[in-house]
């Protein structure tokens, strides 16, 4: 322990596994938040946002009913998304109806 070079804790902190998880999940829950506002009002709280990858924005939806009025109104929707996130091309849409229990 002696013979050590001296580690800034600050830069260990925000370079880890952990802090690179925390600020994805900090972005994906400002994200989820903005997409509350932009879909229309009857959807809102039926819907969480999963993950953003590439071009896929996956949302999570309470039940297939949502999912199917969602998926016939996606190119409405994904317009919507592009307005802040252009780099969105297709959303994924994932049924778990535990969603708000």
């Amino acid at each position: 322990m002696r013979y050590e070079k001296p580690v800034n804790v600050v830069e260990l902190l925000e370079n880890s596994h952990l802090a690179k998880i925390m600020k994805k999940g900090l972005f994906l829950n400002a994200l989820n938040q903005q997409l509350q506002q932009r879909i229309p009002q009857q959807y809102q709280g039926l819907y969480q946002v999963a993950n953003l990858e590439q071009d896929t924005l996956y949302l999570h939806v309470a039940n297939a009913s949502v999912r199917q009025a969602l998926l016939f109104e996606q190119n409405t929707v994904l317009a919507l998304i592009n307005q802040d996130y252009p780099e969105v091309k297709k959303i994924t849409f994932n049924i778990t109806p535990n969603l708000f229990a």
